[in-house]
């Protein structure tokens, strides 16, 4: 029996509302980003060397409320809207930073944390500023392919082993104000185990229908001598989208994460 294939790369995401305005990602204390929940575990680095692992993702942080001297003082523009800051070292409410590479470290495997600003480097983060670290490109050091197991996972699936599609609710947003949805969908395991693998979707909320639409019309779309992407994300950085139930090859489901979650 024929049946198409459906291919996933993968675009690690997390999204944080801080409660207690400390300076570790992942939660109140040095909590490690997992495969899991993230869909990435950033290689360990050391804020004042330069390194290609940081190539692969970005760390932005939207200030909840006005502060002074909180920021490293060389970041003068907004990252969302290109404009300057009024005051370069000090972060107005809904300020959007982009964190330079020398602004974190990260030390036993996957555990981020923003240096305290001093100069030209850092951010203090404060109570119910909103943090992302979001994957930018396919690899995390230079010469990782699709078999890596830090930033680089890709899985390909029959679409007969295809179980469905559950919702799941993400309190969280995008930078520039996009309420988000997540969506896991179920396979048979590619190892042919018992259990599921799961697809873990990060996407404009409200488009679960249209996600369910999209599989429907992966299933019956008849394409049988090549993979069909749903999604993916090069080492240049270039997407690719399967796009809705029309796939159309746009964005048209919002993706912004995507991964398998072991």
């Amino acid at each position: 029996m024929k049946t198409t294939y459906v291919y996933f790369g993968t675009k690690g995401y997390h999204y944080e509302k801080d409660t207690s305005g400390d300076q570790t990602v992942g939660g109140d204390t040095a909590t490690s980003l997992t495969i899991a929940d993230a869909g990435l575990v950033p290689v360990d680095h050391a804020h004042d060397v330069t390194t290609t692992s940081t190539d692969a993702y970005r760390i932005v942080i939207k200030a909840a409320a006005g502060t002074s001297g909180d920021r490293a003082s060389d970041n003068t523009i907004d990252f969302l809207t290109g404009a300057a800051f009024a005051a370069a070292a000090n972060p107005a409410a809904g300020d959007v930073t982009l964190l330079d590479h020398t602004d974190w470290d990260v030390a036993n495997t996957g555990q981020i944390t923003v240096i305290t600003a001093s100069g030209a480097v850092g951010y203090d983060i404060q109570n119910n500023d909103e943090l992302w670290v979001e994957q930018t490109a396919r690899h995390d050091a230079a010469g990782n392919g699709p078999g890596a197991t830090t930033l680089s996972m890709a899985s390909c699936y029959p679409m007969a082993n295809y179980k469905g599609a559950n919702p799941v609710a993400y309190a969280g947003v995008h930078y520039d104000g996009t309420a988000l949805d997540q969506t896991d969908l179920y396979f048979t395991k590619r190892s042919g185990a018992n259990g599921s693998d799961i697809i873990r979707l990060i996407h404009t909320a409200g488009k679960y229908p249209q996600i369910v639409k999209t599989m429907e019309a992966l299933a019956n779309s008849g394409i049988y001598n090549r993979a069909v992407t749903f999604y993916d994300l090069d080492t240049t950085g270039t997407e690719t989208f399967c796009g809705g139930p029309s796939l159309s090859g746009q964005n048209d489901l919002g993706i912004y994460g995507c991964w398998r979650t072991a």
